[in-house]
């Protein structure tokens, strides 16, 4: 008698735990299906890049590059870039990107629309984003960012294209980086990486409560069906 209450008891247990684990296990299911099926590059928008890159000589210009260190002594990494058909200085220092303008050494501020924009152009090929896509919408955000953007690239220039996938860059004001891209996989993917941990705020706390309760009561319905398969080993064999 006593045995039979302990496969009861068993069975009861996992069928109960498994009928309140049957939504998140399918979005488990579904959430991580997408993201081992998925080309995880493209999702990061790898592809998104510039045809070729041009190598300028430094000797062209009317602030040498011997100045910019002499200036910038504590520079990380020093690049040349044009933008706009004129040339600029890229510095890492810091942590921060400063732009100086190679032919007077001065400092740039922000980045114009224009210049933005040539920036972006740049991307626009036949393996980026669609040579034939159009600039749908062009917002310079200086605060309160979108979620899709870390507060910390600020300012910056929010470049939107009518492609299928709805591209978009958001191209440092300071630096003329880009230094966020998304389109819709990828929007789609964050939006199933926080069904997925179960944290239905930023998406970043992998450590949560629901999570680790709902991972909790896994394993209990887990062991109590294993349990019920031993119990009842002589029927299946």
């Amino acid at each position: 008698m006593r045995s039979f209450k302990i496969k009861l008891s068993a069975h009861q247990l996992h069928r109960w735990l498994m009928l309140l684990l049957a939504i998140p296990i399918s979005i488990w299911a579904l959430t991580g299906s997408y993201f081992v099926l998925m080309d995880l590059s493209y999702i990061r928008s790898d592809h998104i890049k510039a045809a070729e890159v041009n190598y300028l000589a430094p000797d062209r210009f009317g602030y040498s590059i011997k100045e910019v260190y002499q200036r910038y002594p504590e520079a990380e990494a020093i690049s040349l870039k044009v933008l706009s058909q004129r040339s600029y200085y890229q510095l890492k220092l810091k942590g921060e990107t400063l732009l100086i303008d190679a032919s007077n050494g001065k400092l740039v501020d922000l980045l114009s629309e224009q210049q933005a924009i040539a920036i972006a152009r740049r991307l626009q090929h036949q393996q980026s984003i669609s040579s034939a896509a159009k600039l749908l919408q062009i917002t310079f955000i200086s605060e309160d960012p979108p979620s899709e953007l870390a507060e910390r690239h600020l300012p910056v220039w929010k470049i939107e294209f009518d492609d299928s996938v709805s591209s978009t860059l958001y191209i440092s004001a300071k630096s003329g980086e880009v230094v966020t891209r998304r389109h819709d996989y990828w929007r789609l993917f964050d939006l199933f990486w926080k069904w997925h941990i179960m944290d239905y705020d930023d998406g970043e706390a992998i450590d949560n409560k629901l999570l680790l309760t709902t991972a909790l009561i896994s394993i209990i319905a887990v062991v109590a069906g294993l349990l019920l398969v031993w119990q009842r080993r002589r029927r299946y064999l």
